[in-house]
């Protein structure tokens, strides 16, 4: 057996594990989040409220997605930091451009979906709580 391929004692068979079990448990959280948020609208404004509250929720998690992704593949390659910067002004930009999209084009309501955008970025205080 090389010396290349030897385990060392308690440490983690995979690097990224962790990160992925962050990101993951910060999903969970962002789900169950807009899901209350959701609901809340639901049964106060009805379902074309709930709709923009899930579209709004849906835009944080696919952008806290894409930031997971994007980590692993920084830690992965030579130049991660600048993959960082670019990936963050890409996020900022994917969500305007989502946001922009779900009250202009598709006419959700404006109060639910900024309300479940913004709840949802609490997602990311689970995994904060959680260390």
């Amino acid at each position: 057996m090389s010396d290349e391929n030897a385990q060392i004692p308690g440490a983690p068979r995979d690097p990224a594990a962790p990160l992925r079990q962050g990101v993951r448990h910060v999903m969970w959280a962002q789900v169950l989040l807009t899901l209350v948020v959701a609901a809340v609208f639901a049964l106060r404004g009805g379902s074309r409220e709930a709709l923009a509250a899930v579209y709004g929720g849906a835009v944080t998690m696919l952008i806290s997605g894409w930031l997971g992704w994007r980590l692993r593949r920084a830690g992965a390659q030579a130049g991660g930091l600048v993959t960082l910067y670019s990936s963050a002004v890409l996020r900022y930009v994917a969500a305007i451009v989502l946001l922009a999209l779900g009250l202009g084009v598709l006419k959700l309501a404006p109060l639910p979906l900024v309300i479940a955008f913004g709840l949802a970025q609490f997602g990311f205080l689970a995994n904060a709580w959680r260390r």
